[in-house]
């Protein structure tokens, strides 16, 4: 997935189009599974500013993971835009905080590793099926999206155990 950007030499080119899909079959972020269901989708263009060449990326994907709540598997469609700066590996650059650097070899870019750097950042913190997954009970293991137990959870933190005397249930 090799970019060719001698088209630039030309100064009458302003931007080049990219787009194109690539095949990932699965990633493992910190023990987390993540199953991509089709190709990673990715359109946008490169273009030159001034002296500078420019990256705006969108990236489509759709994956199957494990809920951290209720351990059941779903699916999920997200984007994520992927930006920055082309900078030939070759030349010393001080990263001013504002573009992320994207490094080209021989006026070729490679963009699966930038690509797939940008779903692991995109990736929520915690893979929830969703926003109100009620989880699994901690004492018989039933998941509470399906049905409720019958379980009494009384886990009060050790620190403040001393606070639940102050306040006798009726």
């Amino acid at each position: 997935m090799s970019i060719d950007l001698s088209n630039f030499r030309d100064k009458a080119v302003a931007s080049i189009p990219v787009k194109g899909k690539l095949k990932k079959d699965n990633l493992d972020v910190n023990g987390r599974k993540i199953n991509f269901i089709e190709p990673v989708k990715y359109e946008g263009e490169i273009y030159r500013v001034d002296r500078d060449k420019l990256l705006h990326l969108n990236v489509i994907y759709s994956y199957q993971e494990a809920c951290g709540r209720c351990l059941e598997s779903f699916t999920k469609k997200e984007r994520a835009v992927l930006s920055g700066k082309l900078v030939e590996k070759t030349d010393k650059i001080e990263q001013d905080g504002e573009d992320e650097i994207i490094y080209y070899v021989d006026e070729k870019l490679d963009l699966a590793e930038y690509i797939i750097s940008t779903i692991i950042l995109s990736l929520p913190m915690k893979p929830l099926c969703h926003e109100e997954c009620k989880g699994l009970c901690p004492k018989c293991g039933t998941n509470h999206n399906k049905e409720d137990c019958q379980c009494v959870i009384e886990d009060v933190d050790p620190r403040l155990a001393i606070l639940k005397d102050l306040f006798p249930k009726k």
